[in-house]
């Protein structure tokens, strides 16, 4: 299989998507109405260079025409909008303002000279050429002698940091593929057009962080190649996916969704479903008021001085043990108990600090006493009630 930088990130993003698509072939006609638009958007500013290269006068009322032709003549019924308070006309209208501010920002378009234009690249990532990636570059410009930089339009709605840009992956796969291709250029400058904000952001990437790319996206590969389950996994994207109506996250709402009344209520998962959400209201219910009896057990205990209370067919115990209460994560003091756990060395062995733990450990004296005392100062003397109760013929005490 042929690897490009969005197959590997749609792997990262969603396995389950990437067997879909990539693996079982499944198409859709389905398509999100931001990338529909972006795509406008790149066909129009491919458009702008290609005749510039011919030497074409192009002007921004020509450009907008060319725009908006191709934006009605490929809208299809399958453009899905996730937002329901926006218009196709609405994204139209954004995609004009990031062609506007492109030009006025650009003109006469005397930056370099434009080496390519959707430039096919393919990658080598190992000598044998086992392991491949192709491509498609935005545009190649030359500024100046043995420099290239490698373009990218975004049409997306927001501004990633530097860092973020600082660590993609797809523009560095295109540099390693540019050294391929001109092994005597010596500058490489990747830039993002974030169309939507009129920003440029430029970022450079040096030969160790290009190998360490090289060997990661080989590891991932292996990970691929030798996978046998590909899961889903759940996230904001999924919203613009286009096989949710067959994936395991979200194929029961397909399937029911429009279901008449009365079938979509005998449905055997809605009806698992409804008794589920019923059960654990119940059930969390019953946990406040059992804290509560509990509490008022223990209180009761303690004033009549006795460790069971009988019932007509049961007994119930109380105990209690002496424990050390420490800060839980969100109470003063938390930050310096934590800070002398590790100071102590002892963090690696109660985890992420868990206060359960830490008082269990302490308890049965696993730790030396002065590490001990260190630590015990950030609590305070507690009791632990136990409670449970048993059938009167049970256990010892019986009646």
């Amino acid at each position: 299989m042929l690897y490009s930088a969005s197959r590997l990130d749609t792997y990262r993003q969603c396995p389950q998507k990437f067997k879909f698509t990539y693996i079982d072939g499944i198409t859709t006609d389905s398509e999100g109405i931001e990338a529909f638009m972006g795509s406008r958007v790149h066909e129009t500013l491919e458009t702008l260079y290609t005749d510039l290269k011919f030497c074409k006068t192009v002007t921004l009322e020509s450009l907008l025409d060319f725009y908006h032709r191709s934006f009605r003549k490929a809208w299809h019924d399958e453009v899905k909008i996730v937002r329901e308070d926006l218009t196709p006309d609405n994204y139209e209208a954004l995609g004009e303002k990031c062609i506007v501010d492109y030009y006025n920002r650009y003109a006469p378009f005397d930056q370099g000279r434009t080496l390519g234009i959707e430039h096919r690249i393919e990658l080598n990532l190992d000598a044998e050429g086992k392991y491949r990636l192709i491509g498609f570059i935005d545009r190649i410009s030359q500024p100046k002698d043995k420099v290239v930089w490698i373009h990218d339009y975004k049409a997306k709605s927001f501004l990633p940091s530097q860092q973020d840009l600082d660590e993609d992956r797809q523009l560095a796969y295109y540099q390693m593929a540019i050294k391929q291709l001109w092994p005597d250029v010596e500058e490489v400058e990747l830039v993002w057009h974030y169309l939507m904000f009129d920003q440029e952001i430029h970022s450079r990437r040096s030969a160790e962080a290009l190998e360490t790319l090289r060997e990661e996206t080989i590891a991932l590969i292996r990970e691929i190649e030798s996978a046998t389950t590909f899961p889903s996994k759940k996230s904001g994207l999924c919203n613009w996916c286009e096989h949710q109506a067959i994936c395991p996250q979200f194929k029961h709402l397909f399937e029911t969704q429009n279901l008449p009344k009365n079938e979509y209520e005998g449905e055997t998962g809605v009806q698992l479903g409804e008794r589920l959400v019923y059960l654990q209201a119940e059930e969390e219910k019953i946990k406040k008021e059992l804290k509560k009896v509990k509490e008022a057990l223990t209180d009761y205990t303690k004033k009549k001085g006795v460790e069971t209370v009988f019932t007509k067919d049961h007994k119930i115990l109380v105990k209690f043990y002496n424990n050390i209460k420490f800060p839980g994560r969100k109470d003063p003091g938390r930050q310096k108990l934590e800070e002398a756990v590790r100071a102590a060395g002892l963090w690696d062995e109660v985890s992420s600090l868990d206060v359960f733990a830490l008082a269990k450990r302490i308890e049965k004296n696993g730790w030396d006493g002065e590490r001990i005392e260190a630590i015990k100062k950030f609590g305070t003397p507690d009791q632990t009630p136990w409670i449970k109760a048993f059938p009167k013929n049970q256990g010892r005490g019986g009646r």
